[in-house]
């Protein structure tokens, strides 16, 4: 068994295997050779071979993700990992993400990001949830009372063409000081955002794309698929909230009351709404509104002291930690963190998962206290809480 680099002449393959594990044929993605070449680095791409034949696969985007306090830090994203079904059980798994990891530390990056496509796998190699999201749907039976009262921003219907060139701008304005949120390339709005393709699709309506102006300024967006339909002559419409992004709260009550006001369509979705999101405060009626949570943005801290020095946080303080046997002191002034190895003895032990799961303020040691996950005396595991607090909840917009 081999596990190496792919060459340029493997991608085909590659993506085979990867696509294959998810229940998708290559046909289904057309042009995905060339956009895996535009997205992912010449030796960023790993696989598995068994006698020459590529059996599992693993590679890696290179990202850059909002913090706490408005800063940010590049991170490898751990992305397209699968294992065919006649190789599993023999170690291709760790394997390819040990070339991940030290690919990682050469370039000098502090820290792995993924989304799981199986939540039980990735604690055991230093991933902690980060971020969590909302699985938002809404059923619109009659009138439905939004944003009553508020003063709203105009919207606009707009193509394709126009949003590519809107869309960018708004994003990066609206989640400057959001956790968790990815920086966008202009590839990655090329190859990944504006990507349609069958198995994109799933059977619903092109991308639509609305704005909220507000005069002159944009200050928000909405993109949607819709799914018609009527049941015994009554409209049964779906529409699928693909992002709503906007820059304050006057502009996202503005685009819920028109996702939530179209004709046709009485049932409302988002797979990945923030888990802060104000919509059950927007609507007359709360309970219209059902939301499932849901694991979002997983972290693992490889560099413990430039990863914690990256962001900015809510108080003033100091404590120590132990991670994986090495102790660690975070000392924070006027809201700057700086962290160093210390031989002083820990207050707290946690092991890396935990650290990821507290890194962006998703979660709080109190609540990994209660779960034995972080250990300490209760005044060092609330200090850790005013330290890692963050006013937004972290969020990733997308799978990657």
């Amino acid at each position: 068994m081999e596990v190496r680099i792919i060459t340029d002449d493997e991608v085909t393959a590659f993506r085979e295997v990867l696509l294959n594990a998810f229940g998708i044929d290559v046909d289904a993605d057309p042009g995905g050779d060339d956009r895996f070449r535009a997205l992912i680095g010449k030796s960023q791409a790993w696989g598995a071979f068994d006698q020459g034949q590529l059996v599992a696969t693993a590679g890696t985007f290179d990202h850059t993700i909002g913090l706490p306090g408005g800063t940010t830090l590049p991170i490898v994203g751990l992305t397209m990992v699968s294992v065919r079904p006649t190789h599993r059980r023999r170690g291709l798994l760790r394997k390819l993400l040990d070339l991940h990891f030290a690919d990682a530390r050469d370039r000098g990056y502090a820290a792995s990001g993924l989304w799981a496509s199986e939540a039980g796998i990735y604690g055991r190699f230093g991933y902690g949830i980060a971020a969590y999201n909302h699985v938002v749907q809404v059923e619109r039976a009659g009138e439905l009372t939004v944003a009553a009262g508020r003063e709203l921003d105009d919207v606009q219907w707009i193509d394709e063409a126009q949003a590519r060139l809107a869309l960018p701008a708004i994003y990066e304005r609206a989640t400057a000081a959001r956790p968790g949120a990815l920086r966008r390339s202009e590839v990655w709005w090329r190859e990944r955002r504006f990507l349609e393709t069958p198995f994109m699709r799933g059977g619903a309506s092109k991308r639509r794309h609305v704005l909220a102006r507000r005069g002159d300024e944009l200050v928000g967006y909405l993109v949607f698929r819709q799914r018609g339909g009527f049941t015994d002559g009554i409209a049964s419409g779906k529409t699928e909230i693909n992002e709503l992004i906007a820059i304050d709260s006057r502009a996202e009550a503005t685009l819920w009351r028109l996702a939530l006001g179209m004709d046709l369509y009485p049932t409302v979705s988002w797979w990945n709404a923030p888990v802060d999101d104000s919509l059950p405060w927007l609507i007359g009626d709360s309970r219209r509104v059902k939301c499932q949570r849901a694991d979002n943005l997983w972290l693992r801290i490889d560099d413990v002291a430039a990863a914690l020095g990256a962001r900015r946080y809510p108080a003033d303080g100091r404590i120590r930690f132990e991670i994986d046997g090495a102790s660690w002191e975070l000392a924070v002034v006027d809201g700057r963190g700086r962290c160093a190895p210390t031989t002083h003895t820990p207050e707290l032990r946690l092991d890396r998962a935990s650290l990821g799961a507290l890194f962006l303020g998703g979660t709080s040691a109190t609540q990994l206290a209660r779960a034995e996950l972080v250990r300490g005396e209760p005044s060092a595991i609330a200090a850790a809480d005013r330290l890692f607090a963050s006013a937004i909840a972290p969020w990733c917009p997308e799978i990657f």
